[in-house]
């Protein structure tokens, strides 16, 4: 199952797995219900007998293998049980990161493999909580089987930078050793054409993974811009005794972002930011969107003239930012928390929750030149002491991990005066919903923003409006310009764009939202079809009047 839009492995072997999976629902005591047959990935809502299922199910497939095995799971929603033989053998909470399974040593035979998913939002669940957009249920994203011998390549990071007009990079990259013994070996990495032996004579100890870590000049790198962006494979290869035993090919852009006073920086020319929030969902597919889908929305935001997408309020499927990359987008990457109060703030799961959401977002999205800002904790308490303290230790683990891209959250607007966390972000960025959930004037809501972030620790940084919108009913048409009404969303985005682009002292605005999403049922007061129907777009990508004047004036916008 391709799981990116370019081939990952030569050397290492996948083995293939059926996309047609046994399925049944469970009750409350974990007993077999209803039997189906389900694809992977796909939404189990996806079936019309489960549109609106919140529980546990169990998928299962039989498989024949042996040895060691590594098994991914790009996103199953939204906490997940790995089962091999009835023995569990993995864990995993949150449905939008990636995480992977090592199976050492198995004989070699048939075996049944075997997913419990749970989408309800359990005692155990700090960050999938009711919200104003759906937890689907399912093994809703890429599901692939990798053989691997006892040594194998685990990531390699790529960190451009440039000094004195010529691009570097520092590399860092995991090998593991299963085996009992040291093993020395080495890693052999090419980026385009250009061969970097990078890491000649290791030795990898015994179970253990070995870090590696240099710089390296790239004197022949052209840069990636969004004009023109050049991305470059780049191909790693594990050797022993001269022979390659694994190999992990990821692609990388020469690129770097960098904050100057208020100015975003894209190698170092000031960008001005024009935006869509995107959520993962579609009427046909939920979050399970088919590549081809993901193709179509890429698309139409470019059609649009926008040059960037949010990623709200988690991170994506990999393909989507695969896209993004070959096109040039600009890519706000999220964490996964939205809306979170201070008691669901004091959950007990929370702090780490969050933390291997983080890790596991940058651990697999590092590489792609898009992304130009990590975010956490969307329009959650940044106007407490102890929200505070989540903010700063969240940007504190960021930091760890990517200190060469800037770091943001998007804050609410009752937090105008009261937000204790703009003096920990690179970039200030609020969601502000004028001429929507209040009719101030915009520029006035804009002054009023400004005056209160100049006073903070804000102060003299970029100042991003991360949201701004207001809804309209795909086909609800009258001339009484009333909300709800395509004319009214039409008539309050013409205003938010233009107030927003012709302020020099504002690095951008990116619209809430592209397209329209589900949203759970206990949202649905203010959620006409229970769905949140701030799109330029309805759910099924029809465009709304907006889209056009949005377009209209997106590419009218000369930075």
């Amino acid at each position: 199952m391709k799981t990116r839009l370019f081939q990952n492995h030569v050397v290492r072997n996948e083995i293939p797995l059926d996309p047609v999976w046994d399925f049944h629902t469970l009750n409350s005591e974990e007993e077999r219900q209803e039997e189906f047959r389900m694809l992977v990935p796909a939404c189990w809502e996806s079936n019309p007998k489960l549109v609106s299922y919140k529980g546990k199910a169990v998928y299962s497939k039989k498989v024949t293998f042996g040895g060691n095995v590594r098994l991914v799971f790009k996103g199953v929603s939204h906490t997940a049980n790995i089962y091999l033989n009835k023995k569990q053998v993995a864990y995993h909470y949150n449905a939008y990161t990636e995480f992977s399974v090592l199976l050492e040593n198995i004989p070699y035979g048939e075996h049944l493999l075997e997913v419990k998913v749970d989408n309800s939002f359990h005692e155990e669940s700090a960050l999938h909580v009711s919200n104003d957009y759906y937890s689907y249920g399912g093994i809703t994203r890429p599901v692939v089987m990798e053989e691997i011998g006892d040594m194998f390549i685990k990531y390699v990071h790529f960190i451009p930078f440039q000094e004195n007009g010529k691009w570097y990079a520092s590399i860092r990259a995991s090998a593991s050793n299963l085996s009992n013994e040291p093993k020395n070996v080495t890693l052999q990495i090419k980026v385009g054409d250009e061969e970097v032996v990078s890491f000649t004579d290791k030795v990898l100890q015994p179970n253990t993974e070995t870090l590696l870590e240099d710089t390296y000049e790239f004197p022949s790198a052209i840069t990636y811009t969004l004009e023109n962006p050049k991305l470059y494979l780049m191909d790693a290869k594990l050797l022993y005794n001269d022979k390659a035993v694994d190999d992990l090919i990821d692609r990388v852009g020469f690129r770097e972002i960098k904050i100057d006073g208020k100015d975003i920086l894209f190698n170092g020319k000031k960008v001005i930011i024009k935006g869509v929030n995107r959520h993962e969902d579609y009427a046909e597919f939920g979050c399970a969107i088919p590549v081809e889908a993901m193709y179509r929305d890429i698309e139409i935001i470019k059609s649009l003239g926008a040059n960037c997408v949010r990623t709200s309020h988690y991170p994506n499927d990999e393909r989507f930012l695969d896209l993004c990359d070959e096109n040039g987008i600009l890519v706000w990457e999220e964490s996964h928390a939205r809306g979170l109060n201070e008691k669901q703030m004091r959950h007990k799961n929370f702090e780490k929750q969050s933390a291997d959401c983080i890790q596991e977002m940058i651990e697999n999205h590092i590489n792609h030149p898009s992304i130009f800002v990590w975010g956490i904790l969307n329009e959650c308490v940044s106007n407490t002491e102890f929200g505070r303290s989540c903010y700063a230790k969240q940007f504190e683990l960021i930091k760890s991990l990517d200190s060469s891209r800037p770091v943001s959250f998007a804050s609410l607007e009752a937090h105008i005066g009261s937000d204790l966390c703009l003096d920990l972000v690179d970039i200030v960025s609020f969601n502000i919903y004028p001429r929507w959930y209040h009719d101030t004037p915009v520029k006035d809501s804009l002054s009023n923003l400004k005056n209160f972030v100049n006073s903070t620790g804000g102060a003299g940084k970029p100042l991003l409006i991360s949201e701004i919108g207001a809804g309209a009913i795909y086909g609800y048409r009258n001339n009484n310009q009333e909300k709800w009404t395509e004319e009214y969303q039409q008539h309050a985005l013409t205003e938010h764009t233009t107030s927003i682009l012709s302020d020099e002292e504002l690095s951008g605005v990116i619209i809430w939202q592209y397209s329209d999403c589900r949203v759970d049922k206990g949202w649905f007061h203010g959620r006409p079809k229970s769905q949140n129907n701030k799109g330029l777009v309805d759910i099924y990508r029809r465009e709304k009047l907006a889209y056009h004047k949005v377009k209209e004036i997106f590419h009218s916008f000369q930075e």
